[in-house]
């Protein structure tokens, strides 16, 4: 919705791996976060050098991991928007959770809602101070109202 609304494209990380584990003959052992991050990492710094603007859809699993993978980039000249993505409505995140665990893609690793929040309790995943917050709690159309305000600010 917001690639429509800004007619820029969105870089997914998901996508990425999704093509990586569905590859046929390749050992999947090989097929990791290493291999999907170093692609990204390429991808992201070709429009970066290029001064394009793009969006980048990108969980990077903890705090450490995310500022170790952001420090590769050289962000040039260009201004950069930071977004991190709650949702405060517990029952909402359960029930998102649940849709994906019953209709997961190629790279879903949470096979059962305790297996979720195992993994959230045990990962740093808080935003860093120049994040803004958007709760997905709020209407899909306030998200976006939201984000395009601070864009344009």
């Amino acid at each position: 919705m917001l690639a429509r609304t800004l007619a820029i494209p969105v870089i997914r990380k998901d996508d990425i791996v999704d093509a990586l584990k569905s590859t046929q003959g390749i050992d999947k052992t090989l097929i990791n976060n290493t291999v999907c991050y170093n692609i990204l990492y390429k991808i992201i710094q070709t429009n970066l050098d290029l001064s394009v603007d793009f969006i980048l859809d990108i969980a990077l699993g903890d705090k450490k991991n995310a500022k170790s993978f952001f420090d590769r980039l050289d962000f040039n000249e260009n201004k950069a928007f930071w977004f991190f993505t709650i949702c405060s409505d517990e029952e909402e995140w359960r029930k998102r959770h649940m849709a994906r665990i019953a209709n997961p893609t190629p790279n879903q690793a949470f096979k059962s809602y305790e297996h979720v929040i195992e993994h959230y309790n045990n990962a740093d995943v808080k935003p860093f101070e120049y994040e803004h917050i958007i709760d997905s709690a709020e209407a899909l159309e306030t998200c976006l109202n939201n984000i395009i305000s601070i864009i344009k600010a």
